[in-house]
Formats: structure tokens, sequence, C-alpha cells
């Protein structure tokens, strides 16, 4: 079954038209198509450049600019809207012990969870992705608006931590567009630091839940998209979540349906995690399970109480070498 995804915004030149949807998209047709690129408006010409305005108006001009300075020296500094992570409160200890401390038993129990295998594993022989650090890196492409990210966040962060540690994680929710399964409470990875003595990570959270802008890729993590965001590797072209493991893995779309979290809180979603019975807990920790089997592939199955342990050998054994 192809994970779900949603398409990243793209720019449209000038005169130019939206990018057409992938044929076999699982995006919902529902979903505002104008909301992935950046539309041209018609700005009015100003007042100021018509003629009559260098004539005697030039010192009702000046006499507005003077107001205009004096007005704002008096008022208090705005605060910045450009930034989601300013108004995104941190985890609360309650959530994070819960998505960073999954019991192996809940997780050996659940297994993959009815989720399929998606680890795609990449032809040829690409160069190595190491991070930073010089360890093999997980790559993340996501948005804050994205419900599919959001879903699929609860499993990241469940198989990093397995390999490591989040500081300065925040929570968001997915945007509010009734169509688009709205308001999805997930975390986000901007704002936030990972470390790990086996992998580094690399996240870019391209915009905010209400579409303005975060974060731009380097020039070589655009290029790694153009490469691999996209048929056959991925669900559809520009779709997003998408995931590189080293270079040698692909995993594209989200393997948690965001309807299955419509209406739940992020620490109801948390206290599902104990419950291996719970519909909401199965996909999250079954995706989180073939995640870190696809990183244990990169890790030379470091460290061994993690990559040893069921059902992550089990998982590891499925998934096709690169």
């Amino acid at each position: 079954m192809a994970r779900l995804s949603k398409r990243r915004r793209e720019n449209v030149p000038a005169g130019g038209s939206a990018p057409s949807k992938t044929p076999g998209s699982t995006r919902p047709a529902a979903s505002t198509p104008s909301r992935y690129r950046t539309q041209r408006v018609q700005v009015p010409r100003p007042w100021w450049q018509s003629p009559w305005a260098w004539g005697s108006g030039i010192t009702v001009v000046v006499v507005a600019v003077v107001v205009v300075f004096v007005v704002l020296g008096l008022q208090p500094a705005a605060k910045s809207s450009g930034s989601s992570s300013s108004s995104n409160q941190l985890a609360p200890a309650s959530v994070l012990a819960a998505v960073t401390g999954v019991s192996p038993s809940v997780s050996s129990t659940i297994g993959a969870g009815g989720v399929a295998d998606p680890i795609e594993p990449i032809t040829g022989s690409p160069a190595a992705l190491t991070g930073a650090g010089g360890k093999p890196e997980l790559f993340y492409l996501g948005a804050e608006f994205c419900p599919y990210c959001a879903a699929e966040r609860w499993s990241v962060v469940i198989a990093l931590s397995r390999f490591g540690t989040f500081t300065n994680l925040h929570l968001t929710m997915s945007d509010s567009n009734a169509q688009d399964i709205p308001d999805t409470h997930s975390f986000t990875f901007y704002g936030s630091s990972y470390s790990s003595p086996y992998l580094d990570f690399a996240a870019i959270e391209s915009a905010d839940r209400n579409d303005n802008p975060l974060q731009t890729p380097t020039a070589a993590e655009d290029t790694l998209i153009s490469t691999y965001d996209t048929t056959p590797y991925s669900t559809q072209t520009g779709g997003i979540p998408f995931q590189d493991l080293g270079n040698r893995y692909i995993v594209s779309g989200s393997g948690v349906n965001p309807e299955l979290l419509q209406g739940m809180t992020w620490q109801q979603i948390a206290t599902t995690l104990t419950d291996t019975s719970s519909k909401v807990a199965q996909p999250i920790i079954g995706d989180a399970n073939w995640l870190t089997a696809g990183i244990c592939k990169l890790t030379g199955d470091q460290p061994g109480s993690v990559c040893s342990a069921a059902p992550i050998a089990s998982l590891e054994g499925q998934i096709a070498s690169s």
C-alpha cells in the first residue's frame, strides 16, 4: 500500500502555471492546490507615484512621514511572526517520556503494527550521506502544515530516541484546513537538536503551520531531494514527508494515517503508546520499528541492545540490500 504524503510548496514562474498533480498521488483531492505554490498578486500603483504628488502634495508627504516616525517611536517593538517556534511550546516531560521510552515488550508485541516495509533501497552506488559529526546521516524533509508529516514525526522521534537524545523538541499542529485533516497534533524538528554516538540527524521543516517559510535546504540537500524525492523512490515527486537514510535507503510518505489522530491531544496520543491493542499505537510504533531497522542497517547494528532486540532484528532481515 502506498504511504500517504503531501506535495511540497513550489514556486511558479511569472506567467506560469501551477505544477500538475502526479498521477497516482495519494494526496486527498479536496486539498487546496494554491497553498503549494507562490501566487503573484497585482499591486496597485502607489499614490505617491502619481504626477500631482510631486507638486503641492510633497508637503503632505513630508508631514505624513514625520507623523509615522513619531508614532512608531512611541510604540513597543512588535513580536516577530515569521517563525512558529517562538509560539510553539516545548514538549512537556510527560509526553517526552512516553514517546522516547516505549517499552521493549510493547515494541516487540506490536512488531510491524500492520505497516508495510517502507525502506526503499537506492540503486547504484551513490556516495554515502554523512552528517556534521562524520556519522551516517538520516535526512528528514517536512513542513509543519503537513498532516502526514505530523503523523510520521511520532514514529521518527520514537526511532531516533533509541539511538540518541533530542533537546528543545517543540510541539506543533498541522494546518487548520478543514479539508486537509486539520490540527493533527505532533512535534516539530524546527529549533530542536539531536545527538547520538551512532548517527547524525538533519531536519528541514520548510514552512510553519500557516505556510510561512521556515527553513531552506542547503545546495547539497536540494540536490539530494531533487534526485530521490521522486519516482521510483517516492510515492510522488516533491512529496513530504521524505527521508534519506545515509543515501542507502529512502522512506517516502507516512506510515501513520493522520486521520487516526484526529481530535486527540499530544498527551492522549502519548498515552496510547503503552497499549499494544491501540489502533493508534500500532502503526506509530510499527512504523518506528521499521525506521529503527533501517537505521540499524546504517550503524552496523549498533547499539546491539537496540538492533538485536525483537522485532528489530527480524524486520531488518526483511529489508532489501542497497
